[in-house]
């Protein structure tokens, strides 16, 4: 992937926290369009499906793949990234989601495609076994731990109060992007025994 750039889609308030983190070469506010005269392959976590239908529509922005992985922005359905699929795209997404053998449907090819991981975890597990595929997710695991550390805070909710505080604070979107909350729901019930 020689010459490859990482490019982030973010809302306008994260830009910074994306930047910091140095997972990126570059990062965008939603309202940006990719560079023209570049290859894209887009994968998609927040599930903005306006992201993918602005940019396929501009002269030179090559998507040659859509990546979803899921919908953490919450967007509507109308609006999300399953709303831009194709017909041959929602068919491989279903045919996936119900566990049918990967070779039924491995002939098609959208450009949109659900990113399910237990099937590369299935793949990896055949190929390498268990106890490789343990230690090698238990290593990147702890690698991207000291990564995170660099721009991560973790704040811990081990009371019922916390643990209500945590989640008025994320339905009121008040957590930052930086903050990960670790709830220990049976420290702050070990009380009621």
């Amino acid at each position: 992937f020689e010459n490859t750039k990482i490019v982030g889609y973010t809302s306008p308030s994260n830009i910074e926290f994306c930047k910091k983190t140095g997972l990126f070469d570059d990062v965008l506010s939603y309202d940006d369009i990719l560079p023209s005269s570049k290859k894209y392959v887009m994968i998609d976590v927040a599930g903005r499906g306006d992201i993918y239908t602005k940019n396929e529509k501009e002269p030179g922005v090559d998507i040659l793949k859509l990546l979803v992985i899921g919908n953490s922005s919450g967007t509507d359905d109308k609006h999300g990234t399953f709303a831009t699929f194709s017909y041959y795209a929602t068919v491989k997404m279903l045919m996936a989601m119900m566990g049918l053998p990967p070779w039924i449907h491995a002939w098609m090819k959208p450009t949109q495609e659900i990113y399910l991981a237990w099937e590369d975890m299935a793949v990896m597990k055949k190929e390498w076994g268990d106890d490789k595929l343990k230690k090698v997710q238990k290593e990147y695991s702890l690698a991207f731990c000291k990564f995170a550390k660099k721009w991560m805070t973790i704040r811990e909710a081990n009371t019922e109060q916390d643990i209500q505080r945590a989640f008025t604070d994320i339905l009121e979107g008040s957590v930052p992007p930086s903050e990960t909350i670790v709830l220990d729901v049976a420290t702050a019930v070990a009380h009621r025994k």
